[in-house]
């Protein structure tokens, strides 16, 4: 799925085809783009006109129309010769998201001059599949992101658990079944275990048992460099999968497995550059 950054006009093309599969000109083309919460775009319905020949059309979406953060839909309707529906989606995302391997250092390592940019969707593409990957092997955010959770209140309500880690800081406390914010100043914070407790050992006072956590996990910034090192090594190897490898292989030949059955898709050599990161379970 293509990803394009908040700010940039898009450019989206179809094509026109008859019953018989030949490339024809429509009585009329138009394009509607749909946002996740179903409303559609300012300029929608667009009348395409714009053509590269036969069948051939585009349509040059203003960056203003799809500026929000967002996924999108969107459909071609053609009418008279050649009618018909042709449909696709694409995502929308925040040019300032901090990623630890930025398209440059991702087209680097596979030998792609920055001044092409054919393959930059495809890439872009890898990149995010691969952190989200890299965030379940460390347990939380590889750069401190502020997270929203539900969670419940261990016994005598002393303690409760976050799901992210490493746990940098608690924001705020609230009790689900009052709204109540509990007091924030004196927490004693497990930040590996991601284990929030009160000092002197007292405990969360409400209504309980679950509460609202907002907190800030990760790793810091700047992020440790084995983590580019890692996110490079992956996308090195399932680049090849569909492009071939980016280098002459090694003489010693590429791996054929994985550790803790993630299959092929996360070479060893990267799964060592994490060890010293990974949670319990993978190490």
């Amino acid at each position: 799925m293509a990803r394009y950054p908040s700010g940039q006009p898009i450019r989206l093309s179809t094509t026109v085809k008859d019953v018989t599969g030949a490339l024809v000109n429509p009585g009329a083309l138009t394009l509607t783009i749909q946002r996740s919460d179903g409303t559609v775009t300012a300029g929608s319905p667009y009348t395409v006109t714009s053509t590269t020949g036969t069948g051939q059309f585009f349509q040059d979406v203003p960056a203003t129309d799809v500026a929000t953060v967002d996924h999108y839909q969107y459909k071609f309707v053609s009418t008279g010769t050649g009618a018909g529906v042709a449909f696709g989606s694409f995502d929308v995302f925040d040019p300032f998201f901090v990623s630890v391997l930025p398209l440059q250092d991702a087209k680097d390592m596979l030998n792609i001059a920055q001044s092409n940019t054919a393959y930059d969707t495809e890439i872009q593409a890898w990149i995010d599949t691969i952190l989200a990957s890299l965030e379940k092997l460390t347990g939380g955010p590889l750069v401190n992101r502020t997270v929203s959770e539900f969670v419940k209140v261990g016994h005598s309500y002393r303690s409760f658990a976050v799901r992210q880690r490493p746990l940098v800081s608690v924001t705020s406390v609230t009790d689900n079944a009052t709204g109540t914010a509990l007091p924030i100043t004196d927490l004693d914070i497990d930040a590996n275990a991601g284990i929030v407790r009160r000092k002197l050992q007292l405990p969360f006072w409400a209504r309980g048992p679950f509460y609202t956590v907002v907190y800030v996990a990760g790793w810091g910034v700047p992020t440790p460099p084995a983590f580019n090192g890692a996110a490079r090594i992956i996308l090195d190897h399932l680049w090849a999968t569909q492009h071939g490898p980016s280098a002459r292989p090694s003489l010693a030949g590429e791996e054929t497995g994985s550790d803790f059955g993630l299959g092929f898709a996360v070479p060893n050599r990267a799964i060592e550059l994490l060890s010293p990161f990974l949670t319990e379970a993978y190490v």
